[in-house]
């Protein structure tokens, strides 16, 4: 038997037998006690897709109270995968919680991304060593380095282009085989309401029971896969460990919290406070299933059968009237484009809405470019209905509530020159709703890179009052005072038809200079209804904010890059 393979037996059984010898069930005793109890099937009962209780995490301060939580209280087994794990006051946070966790008895065992994570050999070399239980992996390390030099790094692109650019992009934890959490969130400030600066509009989704072990088991695929390398058997992190030169934290106080968490330490040991706001939302689903990619993806530079991709494929073209996406990056390939084209033939009357970043708010200026080329398409040929998200919603309490912190130490950091916007919003979730019943949660942007390149995950769910309450979260993002609506233009005498045909045949070249698009940014007018684009009252309802709303400038260096990386972008598109 394979060596991943047999993992995957044997970790579960270990887990059952070290919880049978504590005679209870995983976190009993906790607020999420109940949930696993009820959620435990019989011996007998195989399936892990029913019998399943699900919560929505949208808010990111209590995002990472709930880890913070679920790590303390974990009795056995923590598995963390993530695509980015940075060296700042909430990474810190939640390495220490680990740490401590693994000095109680807990296994813990986390793969990120080497490529856009910290990379510190000397930190790495301290988790390496800090304790037998706590494990790190890092997937596809360039040169077997933790800190490659810029020469390595080119050459491990020379020598594998794929290698390089394939990165897993999975966001997942597992608590005991028991609870699971899976969706948008990295681990940095940016996803948990500690920025002075940019914030993530983000999503998780909470789930205990059966469904937690299809996860285990993905997680245990990718730890023995080949290329997710343990930091003591990098180069540089060897050396370092040979030579016993690198800090250790022996107390809470080395990790420099930055006086950000001494409320959410008392929080996470509230067992009302944890009960009141996550446990007793759990709700009873009809069924649930974990979609995951398998490690690299596939062979070949681009992957054209990836399973979550056609997953996803096979739950969109069940939809009959309505479907809402939610996406950082609204960059579709042309099979994309393709599908949603097949999707309005054969349903004339479908509605499709997509809630995105603007371009004052996305954090990924080359990616907007694409959606800003691409955009006349959207609209015109495929007729979507594109919301693009504010910096400073209307909702920004309700969505941001640790806006006021945030800001108070933002205009301190401005005034001394070490940043330039106060606290602003961009979305980051990736969610999709099928006809108010089928739902999708993950880790999975609607661009070439989730679509063919990076591995993904999440779940999909076939619930009705879970696709509703996802519905109802991503229609007030859509609002019109917290997001611009893209439309068409109302052009005169007829010119758009002329202009859309230029426009349309150079952006299907290398080269697209044309400046001129038929479609724009508009808000709502004060005193007016909203309606969608294409109703007969849309111009006399809404005006036209131009193509850049919350541009820093009449012609600012972002606007000019944009229409730059536009002009010339084309040949990257499959890689963004």
């Amino acid at each position: 038997m394979p060596r991943g393979r047999f993992a995957r037996f044997l970790i579960p059984g270990l887990i059952g037998l070290a919880l049978a010898a504590r005679a209870e069930l995983p976190f009993a005793g906790s607020p999420f006690g109940p949930a696993v109890a009820a959620t435990s099937p019989a011996a007998e009962h195989r399936s892990t897709s029913t019998g399943n209780q699900l919560a929505l995490l949208n808010g990111g301060y209590d995002a990472l109270l709930v880890r913070v939580h679920l790590i303390r209280q974990a009795q056995v087994s923590i598995d963390i995968q993530t695509f980015i794990w940075t060296n700042d006051e909430c990474g810190r946070l939640l390495m220490y919680e680990l740490i401590e966790a693994a000095r109680r008895g807990v296994q813990v065992r986390i793969i990120a991304d080497h490529m856009v994570s910290a990379q510190d050999p000397a930190t790495a070399a301290f988790l390496a060593t800090v304790h037998p239980n706590l494990e790190v992996k890092h997937y596809r390390p360039a040169m077997a380095r933790m800190k490659p030099s810029r020469l390595q790094t080119a050459l491990a692109a020379l020598t594998s282009f794929h290698g390089t650019n394939q990165r897993m992009h999975n966001k997942l934890m597992v608590f005991d085989d028991a609870i699971m959490i899976t969706g948008g969130r990295n681990i940095e400030n940016t996803y948990f309401d500690h920025s002075t600066e940019l914030n993530f509009l983000d999503r998780d989704v909470l789930a205990v029971g059966p469904v937690a072990r299809d996860a285990a088991d993905s997680f245990a695929r990718f730890w023995e896969y080949r290329h997710a390398v343990a930091s003591r058997d990098l180069a540089d992190v060897a050396a370092l460990i040979a030579s016993n030169q690198f800090p250790r934290y022996a107390t809470r106080a080395d990790y420099d919290f930055g006086g950000y968490f001494t409320e959410l330490d008392r929080e996470a040991g509230d067992a009302a406070l944890i009960t009141a706001r996550f446990a007793a939302r759990l709700k009873p689903v009809a069924k649930v299933a974990f979609i995951a990619d398998a490690p690299g993806k596939a062979r070949g530079f681009l992957s054209r059968t990836a399973h979550i991709t056609r997953a996803l494929r096979r739950t969109l073209e069940q939809a009959r009237e309505h479907v809402v996406m939610q996406t950082p990056y609204l960059v579709l390939s042309p099979p994309a484009r393709e599908l949603f084209r097949e999707m309005q033939e054969r349903n004339p009357g479908l509605r499709i809405q997509v809630s995105s970043n603007s371009f004052a708010s996305t954090d990924n200026l080359l990616a907007y470019s694409a959606n800003y080329r691409l955009r006349n398409d959207y609209v015109e040929d495929l007729a979507l209905q594109v919301h693009e998200l504010k910096p400073q919603p209307a909702a920004r309490s309700e969505l941001f509530p640790q806006y006021a912190l945030m800001a108070e130490r933002a205009r301190e950091r401005i005034a001394a020159g070490r940043q330039q916007r106060p606290p602003f919003l961009c979305l980051h979730a990736k969610s999709l709703v099928v006809d108010a019943r089928l739902a999708f949660v993950g880790s999975y942007n609607l661009d070439p890179r989730s679509e063919n390149l990076n591995t993904e995950v999440g779940l999909l769910v076939e619930d009705a009052s879970f696709a509703r309450e996802l519905l109802a979260d991503i229609a007030r993002d859509m609002r019109a005072e917290n997001s611009w609506v893209i439309a068409r233009r109302d052009i005169p005498l007829k010119l758009d038809a002329l202009n859309g045909l230029i426009d349309g045949i150079l952006s299907l070249s290398p080269i697209d200079v044309w400046p001129i698009q038929n479609t724009s940014s508009f808000e709502l007018r004060p005193g007016a209804v909203e309606v969608p684009p294409g109703d007969p009252a849309f111009h006399k309802n809404y005006r036209e904010v131009g193509p850049f709303p919350g541009a820093d400038g009449t012609l600012s260096n972002k606007e000019i890059l944009t229409r730059l990386y536009k002009a010339i972008g084309a040949p990257l598109t499959p890689v963004l």
